[in-house]
Order: C-alpha cells, then structure tokens, then sequence
C-alpha cells in the first residue's frame, strides 16, 4: 500500500514537472524577452531509450530537490528569503541536470517541452517511471 501511495506521488510530481518544473524560470530569466507569437507547431522530438532513462534519471532528481525545497520554502519568512530559494534550487536543480550522465540541461528542457506537447512521449515516460518504481 505504501509503495502504491509513493508511486501515486511520484506520478503527481511527475505530472506538475512536466506542467511546471522549478529549474525553467531560471532559464526563462536569461532567455532574450521577445513578443510572444504564435509559434508553428513543432515537429514531434524524437527521444530514445538512452536520452529517455537520462531523462527519467534527471526527472527523479529534480522531483526529489524539488520536494526538499519546497519544505525549505514554506519556512522561508520574507519574500527574499522566498527569493534566494527558489534561485538557490533552480540552479542546483540545473547542476544536477548537467551531472546526469547523458544528460544536459538544453536536452532536459527540451525532451520536457516534447513531452509537454506529445502525449505519446508523456506515456513513455510515465511508463518508465512506473517501470523503475514497481522494481
């Protein structure tokens, strides 16, 4: 019952990564500022079996810091201090990223956005997790 509840966890957190994950307002923060346009829909990415356990691999960690923060946050008393979490966890989030073997930070982001418009991607990874979960 319990592994049961932590993989329903898991898959929650999964879930709110895919829809909002704490180390892309980092990267939002250096990206150029342009109007927003309505972008041409993009190709479906193409991810194999070794950048997907990479991913999952990385997805983990993050979920994991994420976890971790978030109880570091929520003791936070003043918006700076919010502040200097949220900057502190964006940037070890993406340090971890970067240390996951066959992994980079362009890659993470980019296999996240994939997955965020590719439902079929979002099901492998899903699957994946619950594969690595159940064993």
């Amino acid at each position: 019952m319990l592994k049961r509840n932590r993989l329903a966890a898991t898959m929650t957190a999964v879930s709110l990564a895919l829809a909002a994950p704490l180390a892309l307002p980092a990267m939002a923060q250096n990206a150029p500022q342009t109007a927003p346009q309505e972008a041409p829909a993009a190709p479906m990415m193409t991810v194999d079996e070794a950048q997907l356990d990479a991913f999952v691999a990385a997805l983990r960690t993050v979920d994991q810091m994420e976890q971790e923060y978030t109880e570091t946050l929520q003791q936070a008393e003043t918006d700076e201090q919010r502040q200097e979490i949220v900057s502190e966890a964006n940037t070890a989030m993406a340090e971890a990223i970067e240390n996951t073997p066959g992994m980079t930070l362009d890659d993470y982001v980019s296999i996240l956005q994939a997955a965020q418009a590719d439902p079929a991607l979002s099901a492998r990874i899903m699957e994946r997790l619950e594969a690595d979960s159940a064993g």
